[in-house]
């Protein structure tokens, strides 16, 4: 009593339905995926042709509707078969009990008796809480019919390339026949065709060949329905299977498959010429604003790799792949230490040879890209040049760990390790990333500090989203940042007055490149869209020094030329911002006497003066006289097996030129002579040493260090 009354209900049936992918412009791209890797759709009965169940039931159970799920005559005639047939043996099994075979595959393992009482049990607890409507739509949606097309919706779309409202009678049969043999010869099929043909109440020509009914792959014009899709989608679908969709009817993405295809070929163009400078592969990414969008992007485009059917690495999708990610996070981080008021656009960071002490005896040695040192230099031209060390300078004071939770919170959830592990390297994106991941926290500068959720389409009506949307930072912030990356005049040093960074109308850039050349980034953003690019090898090998500017830069600028292409260009129109003129070297406003910088600035910046600086020796005192190096507690390695006098310990002061009468003493004992430039070096020798620097009588600064 108990195993009858079981409640069972139509939907426990729909759990191996593939959901169809479709995109932007509503073609098939691909299906969900189920447990038997088949393609099942559903469709309620009531959309089906009226015949399709009367064939069926011709065909399988004549009296499907007056037994309660065995049938009786069914099964004398099937032992009859069994004892005195040895041709056409006649099946005892109904509907019903075959969806229960359906409903329960692993009872085909079971002995027969045991198989067939738990069929005849199961088939009248579906009859007692289905009726036979509902058995039937069950039946027609879950039987296997061709290759791995479940169902009659989906052997239609696979066959004959239409919704099974479209059916007609004579492919309702040849679908039909196919459920008991699915693999035959054409002569077989062509028999069992007619044999079901005579034993239906209308009329039907009888069927030749079934080459009448099939179209060939080389004959199908129209590619909607079929799954053999080419490779620039094939990304984005398996990366949307993993997200773990509902079984719906259909799922509406918004990727446009025209604008995959139009951008899979720029990424392969652009490869091509990249080949000679060593680089393999490329993936590319968009995300767009739709109109009165607060809270989040769509989609649009999503190419993981050159080629996804290539043998080897084709398949990785280089767009949620984590690699180093360079300097694509000196936004980010120079934004947060600016809402935590630790600096502004105008503050004046030190761009030196600097080692930053870690603990431990430890020290980081940064180096610019170009291994050069600037001096003295404002927020936005360190940001806008993409200088290393400012960057280690800003982590070093905003705090790692802090910076460590803020990417935490914006969704870098691939940071495993705790923020000692990564170090400040952390700023020069030594934890990694991935160009979703980028794309999308960069699109907080396009919605005004808001981190946006990733809209991905649609799903039975109801919006589909990746992440969540959060404020990340401040409107302000974000739109003194928006205007540093957008400057072509700031970034000039560092990249020339020409680069693949400048565009005819406003964007927002930023690239990265990781240590040896072994991925080049470029993320560009304008009111409307967010274009990331990667360019690299899957394997890790170094390019011949492809930066970002130059590898991805190239892809970004093409991608955005043709998404504007249409558009209206229009400049950027500050809300919250201002445009002032400061002095280089204080980072005050500037006087007429100043070198200076024109920035946009919160209107409602606080605490800025005038420069009273005449700057004749252009001489910053921003931070004052102290050691660039030996930083302090700096540990030094000595080597008995090199010469003792190429091993000195190398000494800097910055702003040595301020000092009336400088005096350097070691140990407190012997004075070192120092160049004009502050620069000298001691003899190495083992154990614990000091320097104390004097102007005068007057102590100015002071280092320890040791040497092992």
């Amino acid at each position: 009593m108990w195993f009858l009354f079981r409640p069972i209900q139509l939907d426990d049936f729909k759990s191996e339905v593939t959901t169809k992918i479709l995109s932007k412009e509503g073609r098939l791209i691909g299906r969900t995926q189920n447990s038997s890797l088949s393609k099942q759709d559903w469709v309620p009965i009531t959309d089906y042709p009226y015949f399709v169940s009367e064939i069926v039931c011709i065909a399988e159970d004549k009296r499907f509707f007056s037994h309660h799920g065995i049938d009786p005559f069914a099964v004398l005639n099937s032992i009859h078969s069994f004892l005195f047939s040895h041709k056409n043996r006649g099946g005892g099994s109904t509907i019903t009990m075959q969806l229960v075979r359906m409903y329960h595959p692993q009872i085909r393992t079971y002995p027969i008796i045991l198989r067939k009482s738990f069929e005849v049990l199961e088939a009248l607890r579906f009859e007692l809480w289905l009726t036979k409507h509902q058995i039937l739509e069950a039946y027609l949606n879950s039987v296997s019919i061709h290759s791995n097309s479940v169902g009659f919706p989906s052997a239609s779309l696979s066959l004959f390339e239409k919704h099974i409202r479209f059916l007609s009678l004579e492919e309702t049969i040849y679908l039909t026949i196919l459920i008991r043999k699915n693999v035959s010869d054409d002569e077989e099929i062509k028999n069992r065709y007619n044999h079901l043909r005579e034993k239906i109440p209308y009329s039907l020509p009888s069927l030749d060949t079934p080459k009448k009914l099939l179209l060939t792959n080389n004959e199908k014009k129209n590619q909607d329905y079929d799954d053999s899709i080419i490779g620039e989608n094939q990304h984005f679908l398996n990366w949307i299977r993993s997200l773990g969709l509902d079984p719906k009817e259909e799922f509406l993405s918004t990727v446009s498959s025209e604008l995959n295809s139009e951008i899979h070929s720029i990424v392969n163009s652009e490869l091509k010429v990249l080949k000679r400078w060593n680089v393999s592969n490329a993936s590319a990414i968009i995300l767009e604003r739709e109109p009165n969008q607060t809270t989040n992007l769509s989609l649009v485009a999503m190419i993981g790799s050159k080629n996804f059917f290539e043998d080897g690495n084709g398949m990785v999708n280089g767009t949620i792949a984590f690699r180093d990610a360079g300097s694509t996070l000196k936004p980010l981080l120079y934004a947060l230490a600016i809402d935590r008021n630790l600096y502004s656009v105008n503050s004046i960071l030190v761009d030196e040879k600097y080692s930053y002490p870690m603990g431990s005896g430890e020290n980081y040695l940064p180096r610019n890209a170009d291994l050069r040192y600037w001096g003295n230099l404002t927020l936005a031209e360190a940001l806008a040049n993409s200088r290393n060390i400012p960057a280690v300078t800003a982590i070093q004071s905003l705090g790692v760990p802090n910076f460590y939770r803020f990417l935490k919170s914006a969704g870098f959830g691939n940071l495993k390790q705790s923020p000692n592990f990564y170090g400040p390297g952390l700023a020069l994106g030594t934890g990694g990333a991935s160009l979703l991941q980028l794309s999308r926290v960069y699109g907080t500068f396009l919605l005004g500090g808001i981190l946006p959720k990733v809209k991905i389409g649609t799903n039975n009506g109801d919006p589909f989203f990746y992440g969540e949307s959060k404020r990340l930072l401040s409107e302000e912030t974000t739109e003194e940042i928006k205007f540093i990356l957008s400057d072509s005049k700031l970034r000039q040093k560092a990249f020339g007055k020409r680069s693949y960074l400048d565009y005819p109308f406003p964007v927002s850039v930023k690239t990265g490149t990781s240590k040896d050349y072994r991925n080049s980034w470029t993320i560009a953003f304008n009111d409307r869209y967010v274009v990331g690019s990667w360019v690299g090898n899957f394997s890790g090998e170094k390019t011949m020094e492809v930066s970002g500017s130059f590898g991805a830069g190239r892809i970004v600028q093409n991608i955005f030329r043709l998404l504007m292409k249409d558009k209206e260009k229009n400049s950027y129109i500050p809300k919250l911002t201002e445009v002032r003129t400061f002095c280089k070297i204080s980072g005050k406003l500037a006087n007429k006497n100043c070198p200076s910088i024109v920035l946009h600035v919160r209107k409602k910046i606080e605490k800025t003066f005038p420069c009273e600086e005449t700057h004749q020796n252009d001489v910053s005192l921003v931070l004052g006289v102290g050691f660039i190096y030996p930083s302090q507690n700096q540990v030094y390695l000595y080597h008995p097996g090199f010469e003792r006098e190429k091993q000195n310990i190398p000494i800097r002061i910055r702003e040595y030129q301020t000092l009336r009468s400088p005096k350097l003493l070691w140990n407190q004992t012997s004075e070192v002579k120092l160049s004009k430039e502050g620069e000298g070096n001691v003899n190495i020798k083992r154990g614990k040493h000091n320097l104390e620097l004097y102007d005068g009588l007057e102590k100015k600064a002071f280092v320890q260090f040791e040497v092992k």
